[in-house]
């Protein structure tokens, strides 16, 4: 896929401004619920890790990150950003379900 050369750092730079801006307004919602925030952590985490595989399949031929075969490397990091999101929303899920129960 052709992407322009600022597309890039503006895409990546823009996951990680999300991911700081949730984590910041998420920590402080749940400043009271001490349980809550270890779920809200990882659902950052595994938000982040999974939009890592997001980048490297969309941008890996750009960036040297794939290996091998690069249909096989697109095929596992779609997968594994699957699978990271659906973590993602489980512990996001967690931390609410365990917010509201304080």
């Amino acid at each position: 896929m052709s992407f322009e050369a600022e597309v890039i750092p503006m895409f990546i730079g823009g996951c990680i401004a999300v991911l700081a801006l949730e984590f910041a307004w998420g920590w402080f919602i749940l400043r009271d619920a001490k349980s809550a925030r270890r779920s809200f952590l990882a659902h950052v985490l595994s938000m982040a890790l999974g939009l890592f595989f997001l980048v490297k399949c969309i941008f890996g031929n750009r960036l040297g990150l794939i290996g091998g075969i690069a249909s096989i490397d697109h095929s596992v990091s779609i997968g594994l950003f699957g699978v990271l999101w659906f973590i993602s929303v489980l512990c996001l899920l967690s931390a609410l379900s365990k917010s509201r129960s304080r």
